[in-house]
Order: structure tokens, then sequence, then C-alpha cells
């Protein structure tokens, strides 16, 4: 006998379709599809999702869909713990599913909240959501933090609001027109009337938004143009994993440096700058000139070019993820520790309380922070560095430049991710901290993406994936004053004070009523 699904049974299973189709859209609007246009629809199939549902239910299928967002975007989370840590194929798959279910916890928040304001509120779907989104990406302790406005990053006049509002004013705008797209095609669907004050609502954010980019662009360009030339160069060595774990290959590698550096030089560069973990060993700034430490110095005394290069130094306290500024004469004028490790790749979480948990998994590193997030300056020019990740976390670009940094520099290993979608990721949500400041963001890749971005968002020389590449470009310094340089992430308080009041009042409300 043949059962058919009842009712109920193929409710759910439309509702989940549309969970996961949530989460395809988030893959299609970000790199390597990038195709920016979903991302003002990507929000749009969860909402339709949980319509009609009880909050219980709308907490599920959003949690479903955050899993989805997070399995199709960040899919090569896997293969980098298996390549980093050494797990086996099934663990590496576990490891992948409970990031996930973690990672997608918060969609399943928004959309419990979302429902209980459309049930015990009156405040429009389209003022509460993006500010509980932004609320969520600014408090939810991620372990890749990201911006589903960063989608945006090659929209040029939409960005620009980055300078006041950091790219949480992005992910505002993206989900109050993803708001507005949903409130229309439901009206459509019920044939009520058409939701004028939302359509409305979106169209003045919108149109404010493209007029300010542009206006903006044209006053940065004219400022740029005044601005001191700096002309800077960037190895791309393409050192694989394999060719760094075989000591017979280390000349070659050195080879590979010199002779890219060397062409930099050549074309004019008066800063080198070579990736995170550039050398393999523990760089000492006053070593015997007989050591490695010794002989880049001399090396760099031949170049006669100052170099930044990523290393690890070492301490009574432990090892660091360094960056050493040496001048033209080969004298370290300057370091830069990690501030901001990572978790599980270069500290384990908790390993403070528990120490046992050290040695747990083969491959997390045991390093120390920084303490310091002062520029480094040689010649009376100033640049603050971003060490991998760190192009991705706000507060910290925003700090240095505060500090003085006239230009930015990332340096990073993107080895690890192999040939997936997470350096283009990486380089796409790297690429907001130079809008944000209006700063140059100078980027040196191991195995790429390297690239130049300019303050107003444009990626220049960007080099492909896995091939060695030297790049010489001319940046500008100059100092342009922005609000999200002055104030911070105030919208993203103010995002998370309405969420906050939002809750407050649902509680009173269910206390009143029960």
């Amino acid at each position: 006998m043949r059962h058919s699904l009842g009712p109920t049974a193929r409710s759910s299973l439309y509702r989940i379709a549309l969970c996961v189709l949530t989460g395809v859209l988030y893959a299609l609007a970000s790199p390597p599809a990038h195709i920016h246009l979903l991302c003002w629809v990507l929000f749009v199939p969860l909402l339709w999702a949980v319509q009609d549902c009880t909050p219980k239910k709308s907490f599920l299928y959003g949690w479903t869909a955050g899993c989805c967002v997070h399995l199709f975007c960040f899919y090569w989370v896997a293969g980098t713990i298996q390549r980093y840590s050494n797990l086996s194929i099934p663990l590496s798959l576990v490891a992948l599913v409970l990031f996930c279910l973690y990672s997608g916890l918060p969609f399943g928040l928004i959309a419990f909240l979302g429902v209980l304001v459309r049930l015990r509120t009156r405040v429009p779907g389209i003022i509460a959501l993006p500010c509980m989104y932004v609320t969520m990406e600014y408090l939810y302790p991620f372990i890749f933090p990201w911006s589903v406005g960063a989608g945006q990053y090659e929209v040029l006049p939409i960005i620009q609001i980055a300078d006041l509002f950091g790219v949480y004013g992005v992910s505002a705008l993206v989900i109050s027109v993803n708001c507005a797209v949903y409130e229309l095609l439901r009206n459509i669907c019920r044939k009520t009337s058409f939701p004028l004050g939302t359509i409305v609502w979106a169209l003045l954010l919108c149109v404010s938004t493209v007029s300010y980019g542009v206006a903006r662009m044209k006053a940065v360009e004219s400022a740029l143009s005044q601005g001191t030339p700096l002309t800077v160069g960037i190895v791309q060595p393409n050192v694989l994993l394999e060719e760094r774990a075989t000591p017979l290959l280390a000349h070659d590698i050195a080879l590979r440096y010199t002779r890219l550096s060397k062409e930099a030089a050549d074309k004019g560069a008066a800063l080198i700058i070579w990736p995170e973990s550039a050398v393999n060993f523990v760089f000492q700034p006053h070593g015997s000139p007989s050591s490695p430490s010794g002989k880049l110095r001399d090396y760099v005394r031949e170049l006669k070019t100052p170099l930044l290069f990523g290393s690890v130094s070492s301490s009574m306290d432990g090892m660091r993820n360094t960056a050493y500024l040496l001048d033209a004469e080969g004298t370290a004028v300057g370091h830069y520790d990690k501030v901001r490790l990572l978790a599980f790749g270069e500290y384990m979480p908790f390993s403070d309380l528990i120490p046992q948990l050290n040695g747990l998994v083969q491959g997390v590193g045991d390093f120390k922070p920084g303490q310091s997030i002062d520029p480094l300056c040689w010649d009376g020019t100033c640049l603050g560095v971003l060490i991998c990740y760190e192009a991705i976390l706000k507060d910290l670009a925003r700090k240095m430049a505060n500090r003085g940094a006239a230009f930015l520099v990332n340096i990073t290993n993107d080895a690890w991710f192999g040939a997936t979608s997470c350096p283009e990721q990486h380089l796409m949500l790297a690429s907001f901290r130079a809008v944000e400041n209006r700063l140059y963001l100078a980027r040196s890749a191991n195995t790429g993406i390297s690239a130049v971005v300019d303050p107003v968002g444009r990626i220049r020389s960007r080099t492909a994936l896995f091939t060695q590449a030297s790049v010489v470009e001319t940046i500008r310094l100059v100092h342009i004053p922005t609000l999200y340089r002055a104030w911070g992430d105030r919208m993203a308080h103010c995002c998370t004070a309405v969420t906050l009041v939002l809750i407050l009042y649902i509680a009173a409300v269910r206390l009143r009523t029960t």
C-alpha cells in the first residue's frame, strides 16, 4: 500500500526546502560565484518559511537555514581541519557539522525573535529584522566573523556607507531590502494591500546610499590625488605546505623570495612585503651574522629596500606570530605580535582553565597573543599590520588607523585552505577595512590572493591563486577622516539596544498575559 504524505509533513518539507534555498542563495552571493544581486533576496526564503509558524518551529527552521548557510559557504572547514590537524576525513566532517550547528544557531534566534515581534508588537519587520541581524553579526562569537553586507564588496557605490557605519551599515541595508521584497511578495500572493510604507522606506534607503556613495567616491578620489605617493612591492612566493615541510627545498624557496623581491625592487618599490610565516626560523633581530637572521639582514642591506615579513618570535612566556619591519640597512625598526589569535588554529580555547586540552588535537598551536597594536614606522611613514584573519576584524584596523597608521598591510598564509572559496572570501571581508578607514590596504598572501585595495574599495593588482607573483603598486598616503573611525560600531550598538528593548517589551507583554 502506498502512503502519501499528509498536509503537515508536506508543509514541513516545503519549509525545510526553503531553508536549504536560503543557504544556496547565500553561497551564490558569495565568492566564487559572487552573484551580488542575490544578496537582496537571500533572506526571503527563510522569511517565507517561518511565516504563520509558532516561535518554536521558527527557531528550528531558522537554525536549519543557518546550518545550510554555513555548510554551503564554509564547506572548506572540513578540508582545512584535515590538512591542519591530520584528522581523518570522518572526524573532519564531524567537526564541520559541529561548526555549522554552532554558527547556525543565531539564525534560529533571529527567526524566533522575529516571529515574536510580529505577534506581540507593532514594530515593522523592516525595522526590527535589520536591527536583529546586525546584533547577531556584532555580538555572536563566530569562529570566522563575517557580514552579509560584505557580499556587495564589488558594488562600490553601495559600500561607501562603510565609512559611516562600518560593514554593518551595508548589512542593515541588505536585510531591509530583503524584508521589503518579502512583504511585497507575501501581499501579492495573499491579494492584500500594497505595502507602500515598507517599499518607500526601502527605496529611500537605497537611493540615499547610492547618492552618498557616488558623491563620496568623487571626494575621496580627489583627496587621494593630493596624497603622498609610496610604491610598495608585494611578494607572493606560492610555497605549498608540502614544500615548506621539505628541508631539501629550503634553498629553492629562499631563491624564490629573493628573485621576486629583486623584481619588485627593480621596479621602484620603496617597501617590500612578504607574507605571514615567510621565514621558517625564529627571527632574532640581533642574531649573529652567520645565523639565518643575520643572513636575512644582510640580504635586505644588499637590496637597499625596507622589508616587512612574517615570522615566529620566541620569548620567556612562549611563541608568537610576528611581523618584523627591517629598514634599508637591515636593522629591525619594529615588530608586531598578532593580537587576535585564531581559535583551534593558533590556540586551544579554554586551555588556560583546562591545561589538558593542549595537545589534544594535533596541529593546534600554543601561541601567545601580542599586547600592542601600535603601527610600525620607518622614515616618518607608519603602517598598521593585520596578520591573517585579523583583517576581517573591524575594530583592530580602526584602532591602528587612529594610532597613526598611514596605510594597512595584511600578511597571510592561506595555503591551508587549498583551492577553495576561502581565499577570496578572506579578501572580500578584508577589503572593507580600506573603505571604513579610507586607507590603502596592501595584502601579501603566500599562495594568493594578493592585492592592493584603495580607499574606495577598488581591488587592484589582484593575483591568481597558487601562482608566483611580484606586484608593484603606488599607493597614496593621505588623512581622510571618517565617522566610523571616530565613532566605531555605534550603529551596531544602537541596533543591539533596539533588539534588547524588543526582547524586554515582549517579555513584559508575556508577563502581563500570564
